[in-house]
């Protein structure tokens, strides 16, 4: 085929297009017997129309949709890894079992969409809004979701082993199975979320904001909660052996039967909790606030308690055998012998050495 032929062959699709009433790109393709799902690996769509498009297994590694209408499009199947959908419009879209790894999703909206399944394993969602999108038994080790939107996204038993969800919104979101291992959760907004059953074995969730959330049975092994907010939760059941505790609030908090051996929880809040039958075996509670709080039937062997507010805190039934008291308000006289027969100890140099290690 001679240029010339090539040339007034290529002018019939143009005037198609030229002629269509429609900037979709789905339906021009159509008109020039392009196929979306196979024709467009590696393309520039940046800034195209393809709302409610069909691209059911679609072969788009590498596209490049900045800025691109996806809304409601169908995108089950479909191979985006490495993809550019930085600022992409994919409200309510069908990206169930997609392949997203590695792909650019930063301040994409992705509001509703169908992401159960998928697989986006280091990709980066920075500032995305996911809010009430479902990624339940989605693939997210790795992935970047700093300072995103997941209000009452559903992310249930979601892999997110090593995820960065620093500063993230995930007040109301579904984290129950969730694998969360030595993710980042630093500053992370969890009020009222449900994660329980969830392995967040030595997670950073240093000032995080979990009041109201619901962590039966998670198990925190390790994890740093310094300074967090875990006011009236519920870890009935929990693990947080060796956790950092220090200067987190748990007013409130419902910890009975929870194993918090070996934790640290120097200078916290725990008043009004309900630690009984806890395991707080050897933990560190050191100047902690115990004011009416329940640990009846606890487990305090080795623990140390030095400087703890102890004023109407309930300790009947509790193993104090080499726990360690010194200078505690709301201990009597009478209590402190009756404490001594069960094997405490008392040391008033304790007290000093606990206040300036928390100082220090």
């Amino acid at each position: 085929m001679t240029d010339d032929q090539y040339l007034r062959e290529l002018q019939v699709p143009i005037q198609r297009i030229l002629a269509a009433e429609t900037d979709n790109l789905a339906q021009l393709a159509a008109l020039v017997g392009l196929n979306l799902a196979e024709d467009f690996a590696e393309s520039d769509l940046r800034d195209t129309n393809l709302s409610a498009a069909n691209l059911v297994e679609g072969n788009f590694r590498g596209t490049n949709f900045r800025g691109a209408n996806l809304e409601g499009a169908n995108l089950r199947g479909a191979d985006l890894r490495g993809a550019d959908l930085i600022g992409t419009n994919l409200k309510r879209a069908d990206l169930r079992s997609a392949n997203l790894r590695g792909a650019e999703l930063r301040i994409a909206h992705l509001q509703g969409s169908q992401l159960d399944s998928a697989n986006l394993s280091d990709a980066n969602l920075s500032g995305a809004d996911l809010s009430y999108a479902n990624l339940s038994f989605a693939d997210l080790r790795g992935a970047n979701l700093s300072l995103g939107n997941l209000y009452r996204t559903n992310l249930r038993d979601t892999k997110l082993r090593a995820a960065n969800l620093g500063s993230t919104d995930l007040r109301g979101a579904n984290l129950t199975g969730a694998y969360i291992v030595r993710a980042y959760l630093g500053g992370a907004d969890l009020q009222g979320a449900d994660i329980c059953y969830a392995n967040l074995t030595e997670a950073d969730l240093h000032e995080a904001k979990l009041s109201n959330a619901k962590l039966i049975g998670s198990n925190l092994r390790g994890a740093d909660l310094s300074l967090s907010d875990l006011s009236r939760a519920n870890l009935i059941r929990a693990t947080l052996s060796h956790a950092n505790l220090i200067r987190a609030s748990l007013q409130g908090a419902d910890l009975i039967r929870t194993n918090l051996s070996g934790a640290d929880l120097r200078g916290a809040d725990l008043s009004l909790t309900d630690m009984s039958l806890a395991n707080l075996y050897l933990a560190n509670l050191g100047s902690a606030n115990l004011i009416r709080a329940n640990l009846s039937i606890a487990e305090l062997g080795g623990a140390n308690l030095s400087g703890a507010n102890l004023n109407d805190a309930d300790l009947r039934g509790a193993n104090v055998v080499n726990a360690e008291f010194a200078s505690n308000q709301g201990i009597s006289e009478e209590m402190k012998l009756v404490l001594l027969r069960r094997g405490a100890i008392f040391d008033e140099t304790i007290s000093d050495r606990s206040e300036a290690l928390i100082k220090g």
